[in-house]
């Protein structure tokens, strides 16, 4: 059964020192991390479907990804990450997810992912949903 609902999240960071190169330019390692932890937070924030299951343990594996980067990103500058959730079945999604630069709400970022759902081995798995 295919669905089309959609749902979306925002989550901003603050980019530090660490987080960049010499030039104070963000590390495209940090970007893909920045992205994995604002779909993270989103599910842990956002309903995803109608059984009000608890998400809190419940991990996006990312089986498919690209990133358009469109502009860069310094220290001390602070993104927006947008996170939009597409329903494609009970446990897979389309992610699009979009970095926008809050000094000039420019969007340095698109990315667009495949994931399913999964909870980490150590949770019960008898109230597996998914499985």
């Amino acid at each position: 059964m295919i669905t089309t609902n959609t749902k979306i999240h925002y989550f901003e960071i603050c980019v530090e020192n660490y987080h960049c190169d010499e030039y104070k330019n963000l590390n495209l390692e940090n970007v893909q991390l920045f992205l994995n932890e604002a779909r993270k937070q989103a599910l842990r924030e956002i309903e995803l479907n109608s059984q009000n299951l608890d998400l809190t343990h419940i991990e996006p594996i990312v089986l498919w990804s690209e990133s358009d980067y469109r502009g860069q990103i310094h220290f001390p500058d602070s993104i927006l990450v947008q996170t939009e959730f597409r329903t494609i079945t009970n446990a897979r999604y389309k992610i699009i997810q979009k970095l926008i630069r809050k000094s000039d709400s420019r969007v340095v970022c698109n990315s667009n992912s495949f994931c399913i759902l999964l909870i980490p081995i150590e949770i019960d798995l008898g109230n597996n949903p998914f499985l």
